[in-house]
């Protein structure tokens, strides 16, 4: 292997020596010689796509065994960024490789290749994660080239590529943030508050757009967000000037078509995305972000920084609560509508907001179908449906189980906070885990549930009143 990557090494540099005068025939030589040094004499040539015949892109796909595919794509030198100073940013994508690897998703393609035989990037398609990057020759042959021997990867050696940590993941998704907070604070001099809700926002628009939940409008939304994007990344100075006025009537349309509260215009911060040329670079960078960093549990720990207390809530596990616990069980039909739980963060953490808003709904589906029990019990279905019958009886059903989602959100469950920090913290969480369970539950719906009143400010004089004994479960529950 290693004259193998003396000659990799050479050849790379021979081409780049020769660039002047190179044609096409002669990158195709210079990558099949490339590729036979890794074993790979009979790559597959593939039809290439719009952006990657606007590249000049030489395509082949790599079949090791009958299960690992790799889609290659060799562009003139030019076309991508040094990987080291697109990590240095915080991301995951320069411009080519997001297009690119947009253009590639397929079911049947397990990885992607991208390289002008100098600087190499390489992504597993279905986890959409960067694995591997060189930018240089020597740095391919020392952490890539091992991997990519056929050999190797007809053996399994892609799968034991190391994972990025989600610590790490959730760390460079933060810095980015912060970075961005940073340049447009001294931009304009805009609170932190107002820049927070911009990052959330942004958390929020890619999670939501993963998750097919709302009839209507996504996909129009969707598409108006990303024609926004490629407007960010073209050369005229005026587009780009526009994109942030566009960007807050885009968030304004959300918050009418969404009801999402998040949305609800922040006079601050449309002064801030108002004609602010950092606009259009921002939008362009954030889709740059890989979509993995943009789960729960990632942003999550995003948070795991700065005051160890804060940190303590992150990474808290609900504890087990008999009474609450208890409180649940008994609930009834003729309770379920005036059930609520509410929970501190202050001092149960930010996992029991998922933990305890699911045992909720759960209760909700329980007494769903203790009444459907009941109901064909009391009035048992013959022939034909009667629908006036059927209208009169569903109209008897609670509260809770017609909207469970939303009747929770609107009278079952509470969140206490004691600081304005908790309080981003928990919406944005509580936000993204409503598009989950909908998700999950395959629940598509016109509009999210509002979560404004939801929220409740503890003094911290007052933290611990509902705590039944120092070391014992907290409860908080109204009976």
């Amino acid at each position: 292997m290693q004259n193998s990557a003396s000659e990799i090494a050479k050849l790379c540099e021979s081409w780049w020596g020769r660039l002047t005068d190179s044609s096409k025939v002669e990158q195709r030589a210079y990558v099949m010689k490339l590729l036979a040094l890794l074993d790979w004499d009979l790559p597959i040539p593939f039809s290439p796509r719009t952006t990657a015949e606007h590249l000049g892109a030489l395509t082949y796909l790599l079949r090791g065994d009958g299960q690992t595919t790799i889609a290659t794509y060799f562009l003139m030198p030019g076309a991508l960024d040094a990987p080291s100073t697109v990590l240095e940013k915080g991301l995951d994508y320069c411009p080519a490789t997001r297009a690119l690897i947009g253009e590639t998703k397929s079911p049947n393609i397990n990885y992607v290749l991208i390289s002008d035989l100098y600087r190499t990037y390489f992504y597993d398609l279905q986890t959409d994660e960067l694995l591997l990057h060189a930018d240089d020759p020597e740095v391919f042959n020392r952490e890539i080239a091992d991997y990519l021997n056929r050999g190797k990867v007809a053996r399994g050696a892609l799968e034991e590529i190391r994972r990025e940590p989600r610590s790490v993941a959730a760390r460079r998704l933060r810095e980015w943030q912060e970075r961005w907070k940073q340049s447009l604070g001294e931009y304009s001099r805009a609170p932190e508050s107002a820049l927070d809700i911009l990052m959330d926002r942004l958390v929020i628009v890619r999670f939501l757009f993963q998750h097919d939940i709302l009839r209507r409008t996504r996909r129009r939304l969707e598409s108006r967000f990303m024609e926004l994007v490629a407007e960010a990344g073209t050369e005229s100075v005026a587009a780009r000037r526009e994109c942030g006025g566009k960007l807050v009537r885009l968030f304004h349309d959300m918050w009418l078509d969404w009801g999402a509260d998040i949305f609800r215009p922040f006079p601050e911060l449309d002064e801030l995305l108002e004609n602010n040329e950092l606009s259009a670079p921002l939008l362009k960078e954030f889709m740059l972000l890989a979509q993995t960093r943009f789960s729960i549990a990632t942003i999550l720990e995003s948070f795991n920084y700065g005051d160890p207390t804060e940190k303590m809530r992150v990474r808290m596990v609900p504890d087990m609560n008999e009474e609450r616990d208890t409180y649940l069980v008994r609930r009834c039909l003729e309770n379920i509508d005036e059930t609520r739980i509410e929970i501190d963060v202050h001092d149960e953490g930010y996992r029991a907001i998922f933990h305890w808003f699911d045992k909720l709904l759960a209760v909700y589906d329980r007494i769903d179908l203790d009444f459907e029990a009941k109901a064909h019990q009391e009035t048992p279905i013959q022939g034909n449906v009667d629908l006036f019958a059927w209208s009169e009886l569903n109209a008897k059903r609670p509260a809770a189980c017609v909207d469970k989602i939303g009747h929770a959100c609107e009278r079952g469950f509470g969140i206490h906070y004691t600081s304005e920090k908790q309080l981003r913290i928990s919406r944005l969480l509580f936000m993204l885990h409503i598009i989950t369970v909908c998700a999950r539950k395959q629940q598509a719906t016109e509009q999210l549930p509002s979560i404004a009143s939801l929220f409740m400010e503890r003094p911290l004089n007052k933290v611990g009143k509902n705590v039944r004994a120092a070391s014992g479960p907290r409860i908080m529950v109204n009976r």
